[in-house]
């Protein structure tokens, strides 16, 4: 008999008996590839507030139902204007509320459509001194939505004192709006006199498909309403672009390849083209969006059309996957 054969393998036995049990890593399983179609309209009047994870709209409105926006989240002051209307404001100093009657030499700003890290045309830091002309945009229809005038009163920890009206000076409103634990903005409607819910809760929701103010460096249009996609950028939503990989092809390990963007408008309006001869939009079907979640989730959206099956404008059409 072989001994020095026979202790080899009673060695190599021992030492393999001793070892641990490996245990077994499941392969990662990317999630199915959803077609979602989201209604807006011919009109783009419908504001629509989408949830990736569920796959689900979470809430949708007309957007003329607001014109206002209070900054809800604890230790920051910001008021946005409804940009899906053109809304815009004009500063007025050195003249008394009473006595604002007209917006002749008004300078008209907007609100960055990156967010309001970037700028809003009403600014926090001018309490109680200054007074701003709000041009309220355009309905539906085309039609002005018309002016009013507004002065800060009062800043809290948690709420806001604002003072508007008309630029005859009826309907002179003053109003306070308090904070609410759990939303980005508390809205409020010039038409009711009041707040209305349009933004659902800060974790419950992803993108907004709708129509916003984009801003341009020309000075004879500095400002044009576009249709498209803004993201959850206060709620830690994040976007990367890939415009050389095709979309089936992208998987969860190329993320850390990606510099991702934080801009509400990183999605924007540009995943389409219009022709302006023909009056017809299409598809720039070599961009995917990555998209990084508040809880660390990966997803991939490819557009694959702006009609429904009518030949109606106004519908996206996208694919989209959990990486």
């Amino acid at each position: 008999m072989n001994y020095l054969k026979y202790f080899s393998f009673l060695f190599i036995f021992s030492f393999i008996s001793c070892e641990k049990d490996e245990i077994p890593i499941d392969p990662h399983n990317s999630g199915d590839i959803i077609t979602q179609e989201i209604i807006m309209d011919q009109d783009y009047k419908y504001q629509v507030f989408y949830n990736l994870k569920n796959n689900l709209i979470v809430s949708e409105n007309i957007k003329t139902n607001w014109d206002l926006g209070f900054d809800s989240r604890q230790d920051n002051h910001s008021i946005i204007l409804n940009s899906s209307t053109r809304m815009q404001a004009a500063l007025v100093s050195g003249v008394s509320f009473e006595d604002i009657n007209n917006v002749n030499s008004s300078i008209w700003n907007w609100d960055n459509p990156k967010g309001i890290q970037s700028g809003t045309a009403i600014s926090c830091d001018t309490m109680g001194n200054n007074i701003y002309i709000i041009d309220r945009g355009y309905l539906i229809n085309g039609n002005s939505r018309g002016y009013k005038k507004l002065m800060i009163l009062e800043l809290k920890d948690d709420s806001y004192k604002i003072r508007y009206a008309d630029l005859d000076n009826s309907n002179d409103t003053v109003i306070q709006i308090n904070k609410q634990i759990g939303l980005n903005f508390i809205t409020y409607s010039f038409d009711i006199n009041n707040k209305v819910l349009i933004y659902p809760g800060s974790d419950n929701w992803d993108l907004l498909f709708t129509q916003y103010t984009q801003l341009f460096s020309d000075t004879t249009t500095p400002s044009y309403l576009v249709t498209g996609v803004l993201i959850n950028y206060l709620n830690n939503i994040q976007v990367a672009l890939d415009t050389l990989v095709a979309f089936n092809d992208i998987n969860i390990s190329m993320v850390n390849n990606y510099s991702f963007s934080q801009n509400q408008d990183v999605i924007g309006y540009d995943w389409k083209n219009y022709d302006l001869d023909n009056n017809v939009y299409s598809i720039n079907d070599d961009i995917t969006y990555i998209i990084r979640d508040n809880d660390g989730r990966y997803f991939k959206i490819h557009f694959l059309d702006f009609y429904n099956n009518y030949g109606e404008k106004g519908y996206p059409k996208f694919e989209v996957q959990e990486l």
